[in-house]
């Protein structure tokens, strides 16, 4: 028998997807693309790339192939190659694919009342979620335990060594650990 915390998940999952379709379908946009555009506007600098996408997602590589394709040629993102590993391909909203998901997002769910409560509750069922079935973390950087906080505003991640900003723990890692 299903328990009430599965029923009570899937739907919220469902609402909050139906909004997503709705608000994808106004745009004239497959919902498959909103999720994409939101990736791309929470993902880090490790994370903005097809790949993390088909993690993120939970879809092959030919879908989100294809995908990527179709939103580019709308002019929603761009790709560059890496600076570091000019091998990678990084993912970007482009201006126009930002004020597209700036439209989307006024037409998804209100702004519901964030407590610490609920924040918490939510990311403790996440976590054991991600670990009961060997999942990538995917969450933001403030509250992993490789974030090293070294002074007011900096931080380091302890993980690839690189300095992180107060923009940059606020986005989603796909190398996130609670």
């Amino acid at each position: 028998m299903t328990s009430d915390l599965n029923i009570w998940l899937e739907r919220l999952s469902s609402l909050q997807r139906k909004h997503m379709r709705n608000a994808a379908n106004i745009e004239g946009i497959q919902l498959v693309h909103l999720e994409i555009l939101r990736f791309l506007s929470i993902s880090n600098k490790y994370s903005n790339t097809a790949q993390a996408l088909c993690d993120y997602l939970g879809q092959t590589k030919g879908s989100i192939s294809q995908s990527l394709k179709l939103i580019e040629d709308v002019g929603y993102i761009v790709r560059k190659p890496c600076e570091k590993d000019g091998r990678v391909i990084r993912l970007y909203l482009s201006a126009e694919g930002t004020k597209c998901l700036k439209r989307l997002e006024e037409a998804l769910l209100p702004e519901l009342p964030e407590n610490e409560k609920r924040v918490s509750v939510l990311k403790d069922l996440l976590s054991e979620w991600q670990v009961r079935n060997d999942l990538k973390g995917f969450g933001q950087c403030k509250s992993c335990r490789f974030n090293e906080q070294l002074g007011q505003s900096k931080f380091k991640c302890g993980l690839t060594g690189e300095a992180l900003s107060k923009t940059d723990i606020e986005k989603i890692c796909q190398e996130h650990v609670f």
